[in-house]
């Protein structure tokens, strides 16, 4: 049984001890924050931020999308800054990816993460590759039924927003999913989920989320504006590691065994996937593959 961690108060964020103990990793819980009045969290500051972030950084959609929309949805196009100033009379979702680009956001995410990082300590390896994400959404916008990779807590700043997440009733319907995304798919899903649980989500309210749970989000009938403050862990970031070699084995007409399967083939997967790694030069982060909506 996992021990209760004693309550850490004094940052950004309150985090119940005992339900992160007992959720983390597998299944989403409420946490608290205190930065729906941050100065760097204003739709000023983040036109400001979002015309100095490179383009590739900068994801923008209609918000009027259908609730499953696989395969992605067309870009919105115009300045970046433009789009954050009219939110609130705009049809639009727009998606500020890796703010740690930025100091003064970086300082932000670290400020925050550090803390949650009390609470995760050495569990699955320990917290690795910290990203940050700022949602920004127009009224009564649609967020598909999609999943992401990281361990994520996802904190409202302004707006209210209406979190579902769901799980597969049939573990074999979310191997299908993960087995399309890692073979190049799309990270909006191809079928629905069964609901978990909702947060409804007013500014100062947050939740985690942990990796690839399948989750959608409708806004409130005003703007929103959502940071997500994510990291892996070296268990989940094996876990992608050993679903890319599977990926590559499928296209050579193979049937590999899912994660969990077999752990001398994970082994043996994993330090495939980290000797061509190597060889290539790359670095393990899998980052954003396959492009995609987020919460």
């Amino acid at each position: 049984m996992a021990v209760s961690q004693p309550e850490l108060r004094g940052g950004p964020l309150d985090i119940d001890g005992g339900a992160f103990a007992e959720n983390f990793s597998g299944h989403p819980f409420p946490v608290r924050h205190s930065l729906a009045e941050h100065s760097l969290l204003t739709l000023d500051a983040l036109a400001e931020l979002a015309d100095r972030l490179p383009l590739r950084s900068i994801e923008r959609h209609r918000a009027d999308l259908d609730l499953m929309t696989p395969g992605g949805a067309p870009d919105v196009e115009g300045p970046p800054s433009q789009t954050v100033r009219e939110i609130d009379t705009a049809n639009t979702w727009m998606v500020l990816w890796y703010i740690e680009q930025d100091p003064a956001y970086k300082a932000l995410l670290d400020e925050c993460l550090d803390e949650v990082e009390r609470y995760v300590g050495d569990r699955h390896g320990g917290m690795q590759y910290r990203r940050g994400y700022i949602f920004i959404s127009a009224p009564n916008a649609t967020t598909p039924v999609h999943f992401d990779p990281e361990q994520n807590l996802l904190l409202q700043i302004r707006g209210r927003k209406e979190m579902n997440v769901g799980r597969f009733a049939d573990p074999a319907d979310q191997e299908a999913e993960l087995d399309r995304y890692f073979d190049g798919g799309h990270r909006n899903l191809d079928r629905m989920p069964e609901l978990e649980r909702q947060f409804v989500m007013d500014p100062g309210d947050g939740v985690y989320v942990y990796p690839f749970a399948p989750h959608w989000v409708r806004n409130g009938p005003t703007a929103s504006i959502s940071l997500s403050i994510t990291f892996r862990t070296e268990e989940s970031l094996r876990d992608e590691r050993i679903r890319h070699v599977n990926a590559r084995l499928r296209r050579l007409h193979l049937s590999p065994r899912p994660p969990g399967a077999s752990r001398w083939r994970d082994e043996l997967k994993a330090q495939v996937f980290d000797t061509a790694r190597r060889l290539r030069g790359h670095r393990g982060d899998t980052e954003h593959g396959n492009g995609g909506t987020s919460s």
